[in-house]
């Protein structure tokens, strides 16, 4: 088997040829007997070299590996992941936690980690945090305001605000600056559940679905407990009280008038307050109630106008400023030109133009209706109706 030379074999090999006259005349030439010795030296030295650091470089690891282990507190080295904890003064790592028959013991190590349980959750406990009192925002009641502006801020009737609060406003303008009053979250009546009464029972009471309730207050199931609050969507316990005669605050733009009246007769409601995507005040009633003139005034138009949806209407002057519409009308009972008088009968409740249920859409105006272009001269009729 043939074995490569050594380093040191061939330096010995080329000695002997420097010993050999014969082979160097069979050149050709003469040769320096001592020509060699520097490159086979040099070649012996380079092979001696990287023999020897094959071992060297191991044993260098050997000592790095066992200094390492004599290191006091020193682990083994492993590719497992480590646990990690907070650190800081007094930090102490929490202990694991784990649902029953969970864990690195249980039999199954796969399993889902179900966590302390300190989260709540009303699917686990039903009943927890579905009283309707909880979805209700406060209002605190500053200077100037009306139960109708307040309404109108939150997109709400009336009616909505008042039956919310009827324990502690016996009528809407009995409300009193830094008052808290209750805002639910849309509209309806706030009812407590009394013995007996079940989702099904209230649900017909109301002419709903019990869905219809369940949606309204986000019930986990229909299981109901006494003294519980709910919230009825669209339910109303009919018309709030009002007091005929002269109105309460005004605004500074507004001229202080005396003598105004409840525009609508019978049992009816404010089925939207007004706010600022409807400036007007909608009162809902039978349609063919009578309808009133809030203030004494002149009757400037009558009969209905292609840009507006009002359907039937009348316009009403008072003075040379302040001008009062009746909206929606099934009946128009007086003319152009004639005189009225606070309380006079002008109309009947309809549900002409664009209307989806009969009301009187009441508008009150610092200026012609419309007459720059804009709604910008409208302001709120709850500034001068005693009881808005």
């Amino acid at each position: 088997m043939h074995k490569t030379p050594s380093g040191a074999d061939r330096f010995l090999g080329r000695l002997s040829l420097m010993g050999n006259p014969s082979d160097d005349s069979a050149v050709g030439g003469s040769v320096e007997p001592s020509a060699g010795i520097p490159e086979a030296a040099s070649e012996s030295t380079r092979w001696e070299g990287l023999d020897r650091l094959v071992p060297i470089a191991v044993c260098a690891l050997l000592v790095v590996a066992a200094v390492v282990s004599a290191v006091p507190g020193g682990s083994a080295v492993s590719a497992a992941p480590k646990a990690t904890a907070p650190t800081g003064v007094g930090v102490v790592a929490p202990a694991a936690q784990y649902g029953q028959g969970d864990g690195p013991a249980a039999a199954d190590y796969s399993d889902l980690y179900l966590g302390d349980g300190s989260i709540p959750n009303t699917l686990q406990n039903p009943g927890v945090g579905t009283d309707a009192t909880k979805l209700m925002q406060t209002y605190s009641v500053r200077s100037g305001d009306t139960l109708g502006e307040i309404a109108g801020h939150f997109g709400l009737t009336t009616a909505t605000v008042y039956w919310a609060n009827v324990k502690t406003v016996p009528v809407p303008s009995s409300i009193r600056v830094g008052q808290r009053l209750l805002i639910p979250p849309m509209d309806g009546l706030v009812v407590t559940v009394a013995a007996k009464q079940t989702l099904a029972s209230l649900a017909k009471s109301y002419n709903l679905t019990t869905q219809d309730i369940v949606d309204a207050n986000n019930l986990p199931d229909e299981t109901l407990a006494v003294g519980q609050t709910l919230m009825i969507p669209g339910a109303t316990r009919g018309a709030i009280p009002k007091t005929k005669g002269t109105s309460g605050t005004s605004s500074s733009r507004a001229p202080r008038i005396v003598g105004w009246v409840w525009p609508v007769g019978g049992n009816n409601y404010i089925s939207q307050g007004y706010w600022s995507g409807h400036h007007a005040i909608d009162i809902a009633a039978p349609k063919g109630t009578p309808v009133y003139a809030a203030v004494s005034g002149t009757v400037v138009f009558t009969g209905q106008k292609s840009n507006s949806g009002g359907g039937n209407m009348i316009w009403v002057m008072e003075g040379t400023k302040l001008y009062t519409t009746y909206n929606h009308l099934s009946a128009i009972g007086v003319r152009t030109g004639q005189h009225v008088s606070a309380g006079q009968r002008i109309g009947s409740v309809g549900m002409t133009g664009n209307a989806t249920g009969p009301h009187l859409h009441f508008e009150v105006w610092l200026g012609w209706p419309y007459g720059l272009g804009d709604n910008s001269d409208a302001v709120n009729p709850c500034r001068y109706l005693a009881g808005c």
